[in-house]
């Protein structure tokens, strides 16, 4: 217990602040439209922001309409830079025109975001519970991916090992998620730390008529004519999205948070999966940024 109360003392003292949520924006640096976000910092029944420990959860309600996908991060404490997180395309919010309800826990994964060299979970001296001082462990290779593709000999679990993910639907677009640690029950009990989140808009999936395709709507100039294609819009670069990228010849999608098998952005994700400080993350994404230190301002 001590150690967990030390690791949460180590943010405060660092100045971290927490997001309660935000409507609208998007990242600039990414290209990617979101319309809900935040960061829940307060375990469920605790008085102010800390860790959930074992046993413990997290709960926030989103907001989300359909083609919305929700993407989240938190860190598992016992880890040098450990995190758990749906993959790029994150969780689908509806299905079929109805809202997700239920248990998704298995569209959650443990990553390993490869800025600082593993060691055992639980044992590490440069473990945020255990470290003198943040970012202080030897450094990794840099790039993102599934911790159980290292390959290092260490042992590594499974997201749904460490958290269980629940949607519940509410009223008006309204999704209650729930985030238990239910570590306590595997090989590697661990607090978890505040989790960033963030409703991803997909555009190609929230049309509105007056953009949908039509053929009657079709300029003339713009009917199939090959040579009446503007030559800035030759390169191959503008043929795709810019949260599509090509990787030995397929299309992959480039995450809002990460990507795997690729550096991390270096937009405050290692602040969060290293340190379990969401805020550097949080300010990058433009989320209003106020204390949240007491439960009565969730």
């Amino acid at each position: 217990m001590r150690t967990y109360l030390l690791l949460f003392a180590l943010l405060l003292c660092s100045g971290a602040v927490f997001a309660d949520s935000h409507d609208g924006g998007s990242d600039d640096g990414m290209m990617m439209a979101f319309s809900d976000a935040g960061v829940a910092a307060v375990p469920v029944g605790a008085d102010a922001a800390g860790p959930a420990l074992p046993g413990g959860a997290y709960e926030f309600v989103i907001h989300a309409h359909e083609g919305d996908t929700l993407t989240f991060a938190t860190m598992l404490a016992q880890s040098n830079d450990g995190f758990l997180a749906p993959n790029e395309y994150g969780i689908a919010l509806y299905d079929m025109g109805a809202p997700v309800s239920g248990d998704v826990s298995d569209q959650v994964y443990y990553w390993d975001l490869g800025t600082e060299r593993n060691e055992p979970i639980g044992e590490g001296m440069f473990q945020a519970p255990r470290q003198f001082a943040p970012n202080t462990g030897p450094a990794g290779d840099g790039i993102v991916r599934l911790a159980s593709d290292l390959g290092d000999r260490l042992s590594y679990p499974s997201g749904s090992d460490i958290i269980a993910v629940t949607l519940t639907p509410g009223d008006m677009g309204a999704i209650t998620v729930r985030i238990d640690n239910i570590s306590d029950m595997s090989m590697y009990p661990s607090p978890i730390t505040p989790v960033l989140w963030i409703v991803e808009t997909h555009a190609d999936m929230m049309m509105d008529d007056d953009m949908m395709h039509d053929d009657e709507m079709m300029d003339d100039d713009m009917a199939g004519d090959d040579e009446m294609m503007d030559d800035d819009m030759s390169d191959d670069d503008m043929m795709h999205d810019d949260d599509m990228m090509m990787d030995d010849g397929m299309m992959m999608k480039q995450g809002i948070l990460f990507t795997s098998g690729m550096p991390d952005y270096g937009h405050g994700l290692e602040n969060l999966a290293e340190d379990g400080d969401p805020s550097v993350l949080a300010a990058h994404h433009g989320i209003d940024m106020h204390d949240m230190m007491m439960d009565d301002d969730m």
